[in-house]
C-alpha cells in the first residue's frame, strides 16, 4: 500500500503499522492510555478530514510509544518518532526519556510545513512549464485553422487565382 501524503489516512496508516509492530489489540491501546476502540473507529471513519482533538493525538502518541507531537506531525506529512529513536541519538538514558518541548514540536511541524511548501512550489513550476508548452501547441493549432480572408479573396471558387490579381 502506498503511504498517503497527509491527513487522516496517513495517520491511520502509521497507527495501524505501529499497532501491528507492537502486536497490540485496540483494547490494549486504550489500556495504555490511548483512545478507546470507538474513538479509533471514529478517526478511521472520518471523510471530512477534520483533525482529531489534540488530546486524542497526544493519547495516541503516549499509547504507541511515540514522542509527543508525532501524531500531529504525521497528519501534516511527517513520520512519527518513537521514544526509543530519541535514545539512540543521546548517550544519557536520562535525556532519552525527556519528552519533546513545545518549541521542538512547533519547530518540527513548521519545518515539515516549509518542506511541503517547497515541494509544491517545485511541482507548480513544473506545471507552469507544461502549461506554457501546451499554450504553444494550442497557438500553433489555432494559427493552422485560422482562415486567411485575403488568401480566399485571391482565389475564385475553382481554386484558380483571380484574373484581377495577376
Amino acid at each position: 500500500m502506498t503511504i498517503p501524503a497527509d491527513g487522516i489516512e496517513r495517520l491511520i496508516y502509521f497507527v495501524d503499522a505501529r499497532i501491528a509492530q507492537l502486536n497490540l489489540s485496540k483494547e490494549e491501546v486504550a489500556r495504555r492510555g490511548g483512545p478507546s476502540r470507538d474513538t479509533l473507529a471514529k478517526i478511521r471513519g472520518r471523510h471530512d478530514q477534520r483533525t482529531p482533538a489534540v488530546g486524542t493525538l497526544l493519547r495516541l502518541d503516549q499509547s504507541l510509544g511515540w514522542q509527543p507531537g508525532s501524531s500531529a506531525a504525521t497528519l501534516l506529512g511527517g513520520k512519527p518518532l518513537s521514544l526509543t529513536a530519541r535514545r539512540r541519538k543521546h548517550s544519557s538514558r536520562h535525556d532519552a526519556a525527556r519528552p519533546l518541548t513545545e518549541t521542538e514540536v512547533l519547530r518540527r511541524l513548521t519545518d515539515q510545513l516549509r518542506d511541503e511548501i517547497v515541494r509544491l512550489e517545485g511541482a507548480r513550476e513544473a506545471v507552469d512549464i507544461r502549461i506554457g508548452k501546451l499554450r504553444g501547441i494550442y497557438d500553433n493549432i489555432v494559427a493552422e485553422l485560422d482562415i486567411d480572408d485575403q488568401l480566399i479573396a485571391d482565389y475564385d471558387d475553382t481554386g484558380n487565382p483571380n484574373a484581377a490579381a495577376g
